[in-house]
């Protein structure tokens, strides 16, 4: 998946790529020291529109082209918990399967890859269920993914 550039910008310089590498490591050393909330600008609320016709264009794309052809589980669910992010909330495995239109088990494997990488942050709802507890972006994903939503969506 690549982020849209518009026509009139040009494609970020190695240089600028290696300094958004750069800067994710710093901050992936940043949260595993500490607790801290996650670097945003402002309360995200201006995103939401632009993320919902961009989440929603993305379920048209695999309605109109069959929903594996363009399979990424991954970036789906970090991008259904952005959304969630910015509305204040969290989502639960079961959440995610039935809007994402995935099995269970997929779900449940790609969660478990991202929260070993340091990228999902566990909430549980119902501490005899694993499947009821909600799953949240951690600090360095949602960094990483306001950083991505500049890079794509802001001029």
């Amino acid at each position: 998946m690549t982020a849209h550039i518009p026509p009139d910008r040009h494609l970020p310089s190695q240089e600028a790529v290696d300094l958004v590498v750069a800067l994710q490591r710093c901050l992936t050393n940043f949260h595993a020291r500490k607790e801290e909330p996650a670097i945003l600008d402002g309360d995200g609320n201006d995103q939401l529109p632009i993320l919902a016709r961009y989440l929603e264009a993305r379920r048209v794309r695999a309605m109109l082209f069959g929903q594996n052809l363009f399979a990424d589980p991954a970036w789906d669910i970090l991008l259904a918990l952005y959304q969630a992010e910015l509305e204040g909330g969290a989502l639960t495995l079961e959440q995610l399967s039935e809007t994402l239109r995935l099995s269970l088990s997929v779900v449940v494997g790609q969660v478990g890859t991202m929260e070993r990488r340091g990228l999902l942050d566990e909430h549980r709802t119902s501490p005899n269920s694993r499947r009821r507890r909600a799953i949240r972006l951690s600090p360095l994903a949602l960094d990483a993914m306001a950083s991505w939503f500049s890079l794509a969506f802001e001029e």
